[in-house]
């Protein structure tokens, strides 16, 4: 158990660390072009690792890798868009419950036999990874159906991804997790193609980023933004340099992100091949933890008493599974 516990921890901690970096990627880009390239380089990740190690490529292997693949889009880009439409302060934890609930769902209708300490653990897990998310108390104020719509999508999309890649021979080495990222990398690069042409699919990748920060776009310039494009000479203004040197810094933070989140994965597919899909599940979605470290670390941002109840229970069932 204790190596289980340890490939879902480090897995946890490569995907809040990703996530960190993949949140500030997206502030300075859009949310569609971070997380294109936050995939493109975890695909990139597994090929390397998957032609060093090899793995068979059997039908179940390959249609639970697919299947995982449009799940796990599905929930990213449902994430963000819950995110954005808020409020977060219940989006975030209520993603974090659904993500966790539908593999111990799975595990329970399966049979696979958990003792009472690992399932008190469980538990446990469960309930840290929802009060980490907690940023504030919960507020239902402003709820829209859009808001519940995506909320679900994210949370679901997540849990039953874990599921899929968790129903594969073992055998199959990591390609179950190859062609999830890899699917997900190719639908991104393929809308990417398409939105230049294509009216709808831009006004949908419009959804993924905050209302405010569209607003904010769309407002007229003020005097001191209007610098020209050009100097005189033909050279970049400061503004125009100042905005693609932002955009290299976030296109940076996207594929730092993309790198570990491909680590993440490979972490994440051993311990489903080693471990019971309940147990892995519930700790790798304690990667809030290594977010919320981080923006307290680097950005000075307010950790609540619920978040720090939360890191105990996280902490308390990390170590009750590593001694079941």
């Amino acid at each position: 158990m204790i190596a289980v516990v340890a490939l879902a921890l480090g897995a946890a901690l490569a995907y809040g660390v990703a996530d960190f970096l993949g949140g500030v990627a997206a502030r300075r880009a859009t949310v569609f072009a971070s997380t294109t390239v936050n995939y493109a380089v975890a695909a990139l990740v597994l090929v390397v690792v998957v032609s060093a190690t090899g793995g068979v490529w059997s039908l179940p292997a390959v249609t639970s890798g697919l299947i995982a693949g449009v799940l796990a889009l599905i929930g990213f880009l449902a994430f963000f868009a819950a995110l954005a439409a808020g409020p977060i302060s219940l989006v975030t934890p209520v993603i974090a419950l659904l993500s966790s609930a539908v593999p111990v769902a799975a595990a329970l209708i399966i049979g696979d036999p958990l003792g009472p300490l690992v399932w008190v653990a469980v538990v446990a897990a469960v309930v840290g990874s929802v009060l980490i998310g907690m940023e504030h108390r919960l507020s239902v104020s402003g709820l829209s159906t859009r808001t519940v719509v995506f909320t679900l999508a994210a949370g679901l999309g997540f849990g039953f991804a874990t599921v899929a890649l968790d129903r594969v021979p073992d055998d199959s080495g990591l390609v179950p997790v190859l062609l999830d990222s890899v699917t997900g990398a190719v639908v991104l690069l393929a809308v990417a193609l398409l939105a230049p042409v294509s009216a709808p699919i831009r006004r949908l990748l419009a959804l993924l980023d905050p209302p405010a920060a569209s607003l904010e776009s769309a407002a007229p310039a003020r005097e001191s933004d209007r610098s020209p494009a050009r100097t005189e000479d033909g050279d970049e203004s400061p503004a125009e340099a100042g905005t693609h040197g932002l955009a290299s810094t976030a296109m940076l933070s996207a594929a730092a992100a993309g790198l570990l989140t491909g680590i993440a994965n490979v972490l994440l597919m051993l311990g489903l091949h080693a471990g019971n899909v309940a147990v892995v599940a519930v700790l790798t979605n304690l990667y809030p933890l290594a977010t919320m470290a981080l923006a307290w670390i680097v950005l000075r941002e307010h950790l609540s008493r619920v978040q720090l109840v939360g890191a105990l229970l996280a902490l308390a069932a990390s170590v009750l599974l590593g001694v079941a």
